[in-house]
């Protein structure tokens, strides 16, 4: 996915302003928490419409927001918002004391990844908080586009990270907390033998959501597809399988990082 293209995903109107659900209330609550006392300053880059920079203001705090949707800023209740691109963030070098990416990593294309990562290392000057999916398998999520049969990840993620990963993000700051944050029964995980029955026999793809759309032709995928009845026997596998797993799962990392 270009550029330009990624840039007019996240600018859809639709994707900003919803009401979260419980578990991603639990994760901001979390991430705020972690904050250090001695912060003052703080910079969230890849912001979104301003779940965590809204509990932040809540708590004292005066955060600068950074997005590259300007439709995402229009929803952040504080004057210090700025239109970016996470590769190239118009700061100084040491210009918060704490920089926030939470939920943004998935979404960097490989050619910029590095970096993202240099970037928010050059202006955090003591900390850094990052919060990603846990062991995310990136196909769970699939999506294929009726116009032009695309197939991409509905939430268009590009990477999954494990602890291995998230310890090793950054050199000139040590992770010094990774911790597995909020546990849920049953989240939307199924096993390999069901998706290999989904996709590849029954051709069915099953995100689908009113904020997403084709990053090729930009077609709406807000209409879940018609079942077969070889959909039907990977249901129930799916189903059988949540039976007899019944247990709890997390869905998020939270990393917190210190300047060696």
């Amino acid at each position: 996915m270009s550029m330009d293209n990624q840039r007019k995903i996240y600018e859809n109107p639709r994707m900003w302003g919803r009401t979260p659900p419980q578990t991603v209330l639990r994760r901001t609550e979390l991430t705020t928490m972690a904050v250090p006392a001695d912060v003052r300053t703080i910079l969230e880059v890849g912001a979104g419409d301003g779940l965590i920079i809204d509990a932040l203001c809540k708590t004292g705090y005066a955060p600068v927001a950074l997005d590259i949707s300007l439709n995402a800023l229009e929803h952040i209740n504080t004057n210090m918002r700025v239109q970016g691109q996470a590769s190239q963030l118009p700061f100084k070098d040491n210009s918060f004391d704490l920089v926030l990416g939470c939920e943004l990593l998935e979404h960097i294309p490989v050619s910029i990844f590095q970096s993202v990562l240099n970037e928010i290392s050059d202006v955090a000057k003591k900390y850094i908080i990052v919060t990603v999916p846990y062991q995310e398998k990136l196909e769970w999520n699939n999506a294929r586009c009726p116009a032009c049969g695309c197939i991409f990840n509905g939430a268009y993620h590009l990477r999954s990270f494990g602890e291995k990963d998230m310890k090793s993000l950054f050199t000139e700051f040590k992770c010094v907390s990774l911790v597995a944050i909020v546990d849920v029964l049953h989240p939307d995980r199924t096993i390999g033998f069901e998706l290999f029955i989904r996709h590849l026999l029954a051709s069915e793809y099953l995100y689908c959501s009113p904020s997403v759309t084709c990053p090729l032709c930009f077609t709406p995928i807000d209409k879940r597809p018609s079942r077969n009845w070889i959909g039907w026997i990977a249901a129930g596998i799916r189903y059988c399988y949540r039976i007899i797993n019944r247990r709890k799962t997390p869905l998020w990392y939270l990393a917190f990082y210190e300047k060696s």
